[in-house]
């Protein structure tokens, strides 16, 4: 009993450190010309992401870099101008290598995430509306959605796809244990 409950604590602990990385893989191309750099990371799922690097003088805003990377390289963003609220909706990417994580479900999509640092992450409001700073971190994360709640990506930048999954791996071992402990007597 005592093993599981060290690696209970250890896969949670493994779970709260996965969901603070920074993205660490090197920048795939960069797009754009200029004094200041951000980088825009499109994250399909834990560990099948890729980094680009936008660079600009002036002010830029989130559409701007995507616009960038996708006219300079391999990245496709699929995305509809809606005029009547005057922005961009960024439906989907495409990139060599790139394979969105299957969660099953309907409610399902990018969530569009702003970093400083490339460590805390704040959910974005719209790419339009996003004024790009150098040194700053924009995150695409494919996750499915709290449709109960508020519509918000359950799964932010860096995060496992499902972190419940290892939930239940550990209450089915803790089960397991106390089955086979009751057996013994």
């Amino acid at each position: 009993m005592r093993r599981v409950l060290v690696l209970l604590v250890i896969l949670a602990t493994l779970q709260v450190v996965q969901a603070g990385l920074v993205y660490d893989k090197g920048i795939e191309y960069t797009a754009g010309a200029g004094e200041n750099r951000a980088t825009v990371a499109i994250d399909f799922d834990s560990g099948n992401y890729y980094l680009f690097e936008y660079r600009w003088n002036g002010q830029a805003k989130g559409w701007d870099a995507l616009a960038s990377i996708d006219a300079a390289g391999l990245l496709n963003v699929d995305s509809q101008w809606f005029e009547q609220f005057n922005s961009h909706f960024v439906n989907d990417f495409g990139f060599p290598g790139g394979v969105k994580f299957n969660y099953g479900a309907d409610a399902t999509g990018w969530g569009y995430w702003g970093s400083d640092d490339g460590v805390n992450w704040l959910l974005n409001g719209g790419v339009d509306g996003r004024m790009m700073t150098n040194g700053s971190w924009d995150s695409w994360v494919w996750s499915n959605y709290d449709y109960n709640v508020s519509w918000d990506p359950i799964r932010a930048p860096g995060m496992a796809p499902e972190p419940g999954t290892i939930l239940l791996l550990a209450a089915g071992a803790i089960f397991v244990m106390r089955v086979k402990i009751k057996d013994k007597k």
